[in-house]
């Protein structure tokens, strides 16, 4: 992430702020969002929070309307089932292992402290930034100005839902952060959706969640120290629990099925009435907790089932998908396993990512 280093008594002077963007490249499709009412709307309140108009409206001229943005937003097909094991052998494979390792064997002081200070297991923070950008080989290759310009105001129609205000919410706080870390827009690169970073955060999670965690007086979530602490910050404030399992094995042979899957990964159930609707754990349950019966549809073979704790909901709140908080957990703990059979962890701590070995 290229920035300048910041100095808070000049965060909105002018000077800065009106600096001319940098110039489109020569193969790049004309302009198209200059001058338009909707975007001068948007110049005027990003004005009215303090940033300078001039250089907001410069650099909106320079983005461009991403045709390949708009198709990613685009809802998939109704009615096919989904296929956790295939969804799995995308991130549970042997070259992001590897670079889990190794990322852990590097920064593995740091993932502790964060563990320590915030209660996230290290599994948990290698299992998501391995899911989220292959522990930072792959952060995106979208100028994150023109996916975000792009959905605020162009989000298809088609699509079936208007995200277009929540895309413009995102654009403002991205300016108001480039303002803030003194950095350029057009330079910065992120995912279709806008997210940056090895933990790919939007940038209003950066606002809320983001952690100088290495104490060098700003958020770069580019850097590794940043992206550990940003993720278990993110996790403890969405209320994970320090010691709990985040899933659990059952057996789901007799269950009354439609009633415990209806509330979807909400915890709902106590462990007496996941008895009473037949569902029986195979491992024991904390007993003042609160647990989903979670479906992992396999295509058309059968569906495997967990049971998702307050933690395992916790997780969805970094990405809302059952199939994404099960990769990040079984990429998790293939990491620290090979890391501690390599000896490079200074010390094994207890396993509370998996809670059981066929989850």
């Amino acid at each position: 992430m290229k920035s300048l280093k910041p100095h808070l008594a000049a965060l909105f002077l002018p000077a800065l702020l009106a600096a001319a963007p940098a110039p489109a490249s020569p193969d790049a499709p004309p302009a198209a969002y200059g001058g338009l009412p909707q975007v001068e709307g948007f110049v005027a309140e990003m004005a009215a929070r303090g940033l300078d108009a001039d250089w907001v409206r410069q650099t909106l001229a320079e983005a461009q309307r991403l045709e390949a943005v708009r198709n990613a937003v685009m809802p998939l097909p109704a009615g096919q089932r989904k296929d956790w094991q295939a969804y799995r052998q995308r991130f549970v494979e042997p070259g992001r292992t590897e670079a889990g390792r190794r990322f852990l064997q590097e920064h593995a002081e740091t993932l502790a402290r964060a563990r320590d200070q915030f209660g996230v297991p290290v599994e948990v923070i290698v299992g998501i930034l391995g899911v989220e950008t292959y522990y930072g080989r792959n952060t995106g290759r979208y100028r994150v100005v023109d996916a975000l310009t792009t959905l605020a105001f162009d989000y298809p129609a088609e699509s079936g839902r208007d995200r277009s205000a929540y895309f413009r919410e995102q654009l403002g706080e991205f300016f108001a952060w480039c303002a803030k870390e003194r950095c350029q827009p057009l330079e910065i690169k992120g995912s279709y959706a806008g997210a940056m970073g090895l933990p790919q955060f939007m940038p209003g999670n950066i606002h809320l969640y983001g952690t100088d965690f290495d104490g060098d007086g700003r958020i770069d979530l580019d850097n590794p120290a940043d992206a550990i602490g940003s993720v278990a910050r993110f996790l403890a404030r969405h209320g994970w629990v320090r010691g709990l399992n985040p899933v659990f094995p059952v057996e789901v042979g007799g269950a009354r099925l439609a009633p415990l899957l209806a509330p979807d990964i909400l915890p709902t159930f106590t462990p007496e009435q996941l008895e009473t609707l037949g569902a029986e754990p195979l491992a024991a349950l904390p007993p003042r907790e609160a647990y989903a019966l979670v479906e992992l549809q396999n295509g058309e073979a059968g569906s495997e089932y967990v049971l998702g704790s307050r933690n395992f909901f916790t997780l969805t709140r970094y990405n809302r998908s059952s199939y994404y908080a099960m990769a990040v957990l079984q990429l998790g703990r293939e990491v620290v396993a090979q890391a501690a059979a390599a000896a490079d962890l200074p010390e094994r701590e207890p396993n509370t990512a998996g809670g059981c070995a066929q989850c």
